[in-house]
């Protein structure tokens, strides 16, 4: 399946990445530094030359998904300001991605994990859910969000609860390790500037009234980009953003529902009894 080729090619840029190298894979055009190759440098002109077919490859992959997936005409490029100097890298040349871009690494490393943990027939439905929806989708650019949004659909209706967290804590270990005092706060600053929700607000509170680490927040989503139902909230790319900033806890998002027009009300927990809500969050009915 996809995931395992997707895993092998994000795994071989992986390896051959140096931190210390001159050179990078960027876009002839643009000068982007797209995903998987966003921020690596490769040590000589061979080795980045192997990741640009890599990462051509990779993107190849995401594109059988979403045909609007960017084209990159991508090349290996060497930054001359290194050649006798400290490495340093460049703002310019960070990577920060798009709003396509995340979600086809969230959706990359979800199915990565999916075949990793040998659920290949959830794998199978998420994909073949997304081709169905993608038939009826209007507006192209909308096909990377209903991607997440059927993934997150199926994994809850055929996974429990707990092996939600293992598929979703192996996505985010994929992704890489994020820190932040608030996770909250940083994953939904995030989202804001994807334009992935219009607008938040937070209320933090603690969980443990002796003092302890565990933390609850009150999350208030104002045209949350994945909600394209209204019937539920979709929480994975929300739980994978979380679990990068604390795969050591356990996180649950409950009591989710509409609170007007376009928005949500959810409570998030951080190192609570139990996951739950890691894919979709169904309203109670009152």
């Amino acid at each position: 399946m996809v995931g395992t080729t997707l895993r092998d090619l994000r795994e071989r840029i992986a390896d051959d990445h140096e931190d210390g190298g001159r050179y990078y894979v960027a876009c002839a055009r643009t000068g982007e530094r797209p995903v998987p190759v966003a921020g690596k440098r490769f040590p000589d002109r061979a080795t980045a030359e192997e990741a640009a077919r890599a990462a051509a490859a990779y993107r190849a992959e995401l594109r059988q998904y979403d045909p609007r997936l960017p084209c990159y005409d991508l090349v290996v490029s060497e930054d001359p300001g290194l050649r006798d100097s400290p490495i340093v890298e460049r703002s310019a040349s960070t990577g920060a991605g798009t709003t396509l871009d995340f979600c086809h690494d969230v959706a990359a490393a979800v199915f990565e994990a999916l075949t990793a943990l040998d659920e290949r027939a959830v794998e199978r439905a998420a994909m073949d859910a997304y081709l169905h929806s993608a038939e009826a989708v209007v507006d192209p650019d909308d096909l990377c969000l209903v991607l997440l949004a059927t993934m997150a659909t199926e994994i809850d209706d055929r996974l429990g609860p707990d092996r939600q967290d293992e598929v979703l804590r192996a996505a985010a270990d994929r992704l890489g390790p994020r820190s932040s005092e608030d996770p909250v706060a940083a994953t939904l600053d995030r989202f804001d500037g994807l334009s992935l929700v219009d607008d938040y607000a937070i209320d933090a509170r603690p969980v443990d009234p002796e003092g302890g680490p565990d933390r609850s927040w009150t999350v208030t989503l104002d045209e949350y980009a994945f909600d394209l139902t209204g019937r539920c909230l979709p929480t994975l790319p929300l739980a994978v953003e979380l679990l990068r900033h604390r795969p050591e806890r356990t996180v649950a998002v409950t009591d989710a529902r509409p609170v007007g027009d376009g928005a949500w009300r959810c409570v998030v927990t951080a190192g609570g009894d139990r996951a739950a809500g890691l894919a979709n969050a169904v309203p109670a009915e009152d």
